[in-house]
């Protein structure tokens, strides 16, 4: 895959103008926000710990011994709600800088837009067990726009099962999803392994009745594993550079699986990370534009390159 023209996507010079004022607002009023969390997280939290630790004292030395570890219980949650009620001013002020710099960071996308916690509208279309088992899902922050006639959605999700000690994280990372220029007749799933030393391990998608694909390329059949209902049509696309989609997302986010499922027009690519996609440092650290910043535009630049590979394919 041609290497992606990473400076041509960048923010132009006026969106930069505003980018940076914003960065310097943030970091001019970053001092006394910083000031007022940790005065909070001084007299509301250690004033909870003080309490907590008489209430303790109470409890094991005037309490039966079998309602103590109920007390101890309920402190314990309890000083979880109070120690973020004392950070909240401090996670809101980032919250804000979100709303404010996005738009401007992600400013090559046109009519680009940013929600915090929303579920996608695409979710309910995703493939399920075939792809990757989920009953419930958890969302963080999520971009939309249009980038050279590729409409998109990208969303920090988290999928899962059960519940309690049975839940199981099923995914968690960065979905992508945008509509193919050529509908694909059926169901074809794809999937990579970060690290192609490793031989690959058949069945990635479970007890799927999908058909296995193969390349015909030894070297890319023992890396990646294709199934799909409709292995005429699926074929074509294998051969191609599908493989090479999935090894240019895997070059850069190696933290574990990464998928991709093509359902009629729909394309859903699953790139899992373990860090935050719109991470920002913590409030008691400055922003710095090409340490924070900078990263941030690159993943969507390499997101956005694949989305356009995987679009054309036919």
């Amino acid at each position: 895959m041609d290497k992606v023209d990473e400076a041509a996507l960048m923010p132009k010079e006026a969106a930069l103008e505003d980018l940076h004022a914003a960065v310097a607002s943030y970091n001019a009023s970053r001092g006394g926000v910083t000031h007022h969390m940790y005065i909070r997280v001084v007299l509301i939290f250690g004033g909870f710990l003080v309490f907590a630790g008489f209430a303790s004292y109470l409890a094991i030395t005037e309490i039966e011994s079998d309602v103590v570890g109920i007390v101890l219980g309920l402190l314990f949650v309890a000083g979880g709600f109070v120690w973020r009620f004392a950070l909240a001013p401090a996670k809101a002020f980032q919250q804000n800088l979100r709303d404010r710099m996005l738009p401007i960071v992600f400013g090559f996308v046109d009519e680009v837009q940013y929600v915090h916690g929303a579920t996608p509208h695409f979710l309910s279309g995703m493939p399920d067990k075939d792809f990757v088992r989920r009953s419930r899902s958890e969302h963080g922050d999520m971009i939309a726009g249009k980038h050279d006639g590729l409409a998109f959605t990208l969303s920090e999700t988290e999928l899962s099962t059960g519940s309690g000690k049975s839940r199981e994280t099923t995914f968690k990372g960065v979905i992508f999803h945008f509509e193919r220029e050529e509908a694909f007749p059926g169901l074809l799933l794809a999937a990579r392994k970060p690290n192609a030393v490793h031989r690959f391990m058949r069945n990635l998608f479970g007890g799927t009745a999908l058909a296995l694909v193969t390349s015909g390329n030894p070297e890319v059949d023992a890396s990646h594993e294709f199934r799909t209902d409709r292995p005429e049509a699926a074929t074509p696309l294998v051969q191609g550079t599908l493989a090479k989609a999935l090894d240019y997302l895997a070059s850069e986010w190696r933290d574990d699986v990464v998928r991709i499922a093509l359902n009629q027009r729909q394309c859903y690519l699953l790139v899992p990370t373990k860090k935050d996609f719109f991470e920002l440092p913590s409030v008691d650290t400055p922003i710095d534009f090409d340490r924070h910043i900078r990263p941030m535009i690159r993943d969507l630049v390499l997101l956005l390159a694949t989305a356009q590979l995987v679009r054309k394919i036919g």
